[in-house]
């Protein structure tokens, strides 16, 4: 049987971005002796946007239109009342398989930006929180369907019950811990490294994955099958071993997009565009570029999910950025 499935596991949320046209520098008192603080900020600007890393990789699969994606979630009661919902529900191969939670709220990211692109962040967790208590064996009747699931940042609780059912229901995933990294403990972050396939996070992430671990990239290597590392405008890097344990270091670099308006939601993009290439049974390499491909279209616009590209485009753009287009890729 041919496996068309993903498993999209993170947050769904609400980002509010603001703008503050003066330096927070000026804003703020604070006493150190006294522990006392306040600060005072008018946002000359406000823009709501759908987020978190689960909506933001499902957004750009519903794009590709090409694996039949299940994202899986907690929200809240203003989900649907907020358009989240419909949102999502307009991609035809994007299967909502939220718990909606009637006394809270769907997660929300307060951002205010100031002159010098300093930023403020509140973030509240709201209906994220009970992720720790789903069961995906209740959702999940036929995981032999599924090609891969990844497992991006939530809560270290909910991440590791998700590595372990995951791990039990047969279905390969990459372990993206992201923003939560620091609150991992050596003993959980080795459990789930041991039940995942491969890794990825950005340069600070993996150091401190490395660190925590007392794993240096070699050593990673023996538990997963990969690490991809994220580097923004820098590209992104691939690690690996073959059959006869020998270590590779691919270099992968961004694809130019047409003008860059917000680089939020880049590294969502980059792994919808890795789950599209194994979905397509594409090489890992090849995935990682088609990662970078999808990750320019997402930075030409403002917010995570304002985009809009298609598969002829992606295919233009893989051509052009490496010279050839992947027969997988080339088919559809």
């Amino acid at each position: 049987m041919e496996k068309t499935k993903v498993l999209i596991l993170g947050s769904l949320a609400f980002d509010y971005i603001m703008g503050f046209k003066e330096n927070f520098i000026n804003a703020v008192s604070i006493d150190h002796d006294k522990e006392e603080y306040q600060s005072t900020v008018t946002a000359d600007s406000r823009h709501q946007f759908f987020g978190g890393t689960a909506g933001n990789i499902a957004y750009n699969l519903g794009l590709l239109s090409i694996a039949r994606v299940s994202l899986f979630g907690s929200v809240g009661n203003d989900f649907e009342r907020l358009g989240y919902k419909d949102h999502i529900n307009k991609f035809n191969n994007i299967d909502l398989m939220v718990e909606e939670y009637d006394n809270l709220f769907t997660a929300a990211c307060y951002i205010v930006n100031d002159i010098k692109a300093n930023q403020m962040i509140i973030f509240h967790g709201g209906a994220l929180d009970k992720c720790k208590d789903l069961d995906l064996s209740e959702k999940i009747t036929q995981p032999n369907e599924y090609v891969f699931a990844i497992n991006s940042t939530q809560s270290v609780e909910a991440m590791t019950n998700f590595s372990i059912q995951l791990f039990d229901l047969g279905i390969p995933s990459i372990f993206d811990p992201g923003q939560v990294t620091p609150l991992f403990q050596k003993e959980s972050l080795l459990k789930i490294l041991k039940r995942s396939d491969i890794l990825i996070g950005n340069n600070h992430e993996i150091n401190q994955i490395k660190e925590k671990s007392d794993l240096d990239e070699e050593s990673i290597l023996g538990y997963v099958r990969a690490i991809i590392i994220t580097k923004g405008s820098e590209g992104s890097q691939l690690l690996y071993k073959d059959e006869r344990n020998k270590m590779f270091n691919m270099k992968i670099p961004i694809a130019s997009p047409i003008e860059v308006k917000d680089t939020t939601g880049a590294g969502d993009g980059y792994r919808a565009g890795i789950l599209t290439g194994l979905t397509l049974n594409m090489t890992l390499i090849d995935s990682c570029r088609l990662g970078a491909i999808v990750g320019s279209f997402v930075v030409e616009t403002s917010g995570a999910q304002t985009q809009q590209y298609n598969i002829e485009q992606v295919k233009q753009r893989f051509f052009t950025t490496f010279g050839y287009t992947p027969g997988e890729l080339e088919k559809i």
